[in-house]
């Protein structure tokens, strides 16, 4: 004997309504995610970037304490070390160069017939905003354009000697970094020989 039996079977699921409203949150979500990540990774690279500044100028500064041998001259060891912000000579990018020189003639800045020892070029949209010295952070003033900011360390003494413009004397300078999301970093030189990065 054959048994015939209806069963109704109900059906579950997401109606168009849900389904369309978990695909816009799940999209929300996506997107301020990918937002806040790119925000974070400039920042991160603004970070590096200004660090790297910071780094450079304290090889110099280690170089000139350690007395590291120039190669060039009847005493290779009196020379003084130090790091030239200046403009590009092409003036495309509006950005400056990084230029970690030996100061073979002694006047505490990079003239061109220094030693370079490397040069380094600001790279990924970030760029040296401003370079700016002068006696403290209320009397730090950019000096005028062209501006030319030397920081160089010599022997025995873990001191800066800060020169703007090929004018010496400064007791502070800050290098102000802008990274393609528009945030800011400054490296601060102190004529202690202090360096430091802030915000």
């Amino acid at each position: 004997m054959t048994m015939s039996s209806t069963k109704h079977f109900i059906r579950r699921g997401f109606t168009l309504v849900e389904l369309m409203v978990s695909l816009g949150i799940f999209t929300f979500m996506t997107l301020l995610l990918v937002t806040k990540y790119g925000n974070f990774n400039q920042s991160v690279l603004l970070t590096d970037l200004a660090y790297d500044v910071a780094l450079t100028i304290r090889t110099a500064q280690t170089y000139g304490l350690s007395v590291k041998n120039a190669g060039t001259g009847t005493n290779p060891f009196q020379y003084s070390y130090g790091v030239d912000f200046s403009p590009e000579t092409s003036g495309l990018n509006n950005n400056r160069v990084l230029t970690f020189f030996v100061d073979i003639n002694g006047n505490n800045y990079y003239d061109g017939g220094d030693l370079v020892v490397s040069t380094y070029s600001i790279k990924r949209g970030a760029k040296i905003l401003s370079v700016c010295s002068g006696s403290g952070p209320g009397s730090c003033t950019a000096p005028s354009s062209p501006a030319q900011l030397d920081v160089t360390f010599k022997r025995p003494n873990p001191d800066a000697i800060i020169c703007a413009n090929g004018v010496c004397g400064s007791s502070y300078a800050m290098v102000t970094l802008e990274g393609t999301g528009g945030g800011i970093r400054t490296v601060v030189v102190r004529d202690n020989g202090q360096i430091s990065v802030g915000e």
